[in-house]
């Protein structure tokens, strides 16, 4: 259900001062990180304290996503910050700038006017994996997180995320709208604003189109079957789409030794305890969302739910098959896909969820429990800073 009611100046205003509040925490966090040598975003920083714009192939000597670390030579060269300032400032963005696309999202719910969606988007972005003190002590370790704070390339891949897959079902439906009209298809210009945002997430980080790629291609593929007249639509963008394929497959050479020098291999990688641990993993970090599908099971869905449910179930499956070899073996890069997955997961289910409560005039026993999920969550979120802060640990 959307809203049409233009956004009052009054919730304008808090969106924009928790935007800035979010950017200052985490810019101090940040900043904290990058004197910390085990972090991600510490190593990030080193790598892009080696590019230069001068020598373009520097960009490329650790990574074939280099999105990040070239905002962070081009800030440090406008503003004259240094190293550690500039990656901290740029990280804090792609944060506040998630928030921000999160609110912006919940703005079209309903149920979700004024400053209700922007508390609620500010629940997403710092909820994380339930915390065990047997299991998960530390929060994140050993399981994982909808929202990391260690990682520079995943917090703006998640940016990506938010502005593709909104994006993509839009046009989805805008396409389908067409079929069968004397012009099934799509503006082209759409279409190449559509292959544009792609292949922009793909230079932030291939683990977003890694889960998103095969779950678009099976719903599209489902959908085409059932509506064979869709078909210019769907020849259409898949032929704007080739360009991110290439692409991705260009950067999963990189990475697997066939044009830089070897370095790990992708194996399938599948046991019993794989098993285990990665659906206990699973359910620590999606237990509301998962737990709002069913709840939310009788609400009508639309064409974002499924592209979510499809891309998060693509993301488990990868997670629970795929490993890689040599020095990187051990670095569980699969599961960020996973992980970004699930938050667009939370993104989609807690409107509805908050949606089935004024629908129903009150909270069930069902209701409530969705709730104690959320504040366990939200809690874990909270705890995992804290422990950020003052641990001196990385992750």
């Amino acid at each position: 259900m959307t809203q049409n009611k233009p956004i009052d100046w009054k919730t304008w205003l808090l969106l924009l001062l928790c935007t800035a509040g979010l950017f200052w925490f985490s810019y101090r966090l940040f900043a904290l990180l990058c004197y910390r040598p085990s972090s991600d975003l510490s190593i990030h920083m080193t790598w892009a304290g080696e590019c230069s714009f001068s020598d373009w192939r520097s960009f490329f000597h650790h990574a074939a996503h280099p999105m990040w670390h070239m905002l962070v030579t081009l800030a440090k060269g406008l503003f004259g910050f240094s190293l550690e300032q500039t990656s901290a400032a740029v990280t804090a963005l792609c944060k506040a700038a998630e928030f921000f696309l999160i609110a912006l999202l919940f703005f079209r719910e309903e149920t979700l006017r004024g400053w209700r969606a922007v508390l609620a988007a500010l629940c997403c972005v710092l909820v994380s994996s339930l915390r065990l003190a047997f299991y998960n002590p530390t929060v994140y370790l050993g399981v994982g997180t909808p929202n990391t704070w260690h990682s520079p390339t995943q917090m703006i891949s998640m940016v990506w995320m938010l502005l593709c897959v909104p994006y993509v079902a839009r046009c989805y439906d805008d396409g389908m709208a067409l079929t069968g009209t004397e012009h099934p298809r799509l503006n082209w210009k759409r279409q190449a604003l559509l292959c544009l945002l792609l292949l922009c997430s793909l230079a932030a980080k291939p683990t977003f189109m890694q889960t998103f790629l095969p779950a678009a291609c099976l719903f599209y593929l489902v959908q085409w079957i059932r509506r064979p007249k869709a078909t210019p639509f769907v020849v259409q963008t898949l032929l704007w789409v080739l360009p991110a394929v290439a692409l991705m497959v260009l950067q999963y050479l990189y990475y697997f030794g066939i044009i830089v020098p070897y370095q790990s291999g992708m194996v399938l990688e599948m046991s019993w305890a794989k098993l285990g641990s990665v659906l206990l993993a699973t359910l620590l970090i999606q237990a509301f969302p998962l737990y709002a599908l069913w709840v939310c099971r009788r609400q009508k869905k639309d064409t974002l739910f499924w592209l979510t449910l499809w891309m998060d179930v693509t993301g488990v499956v990868e997670f629970l098959i795929l490993g890689e070899s040599g020095r990187r073996a051990a670095d569980g890069n699969f599961g960020w896909g996973m992980m970004g997955a699930a938050l667009m997961l939370w993104v989609v289910m807690l409107p509805r969820f908050l949606r089935d409560i004024r629908e129903r005039g009150k909270p069930s026993p069902a209701h409530w429990a969705g709730l104690g999920l959320l504040l366990w969550h939200l809690g874990s979120g909270i705890y995992y800073l804290y422990y950020l802060v003052t641990s001196g640990n990385a992750l």
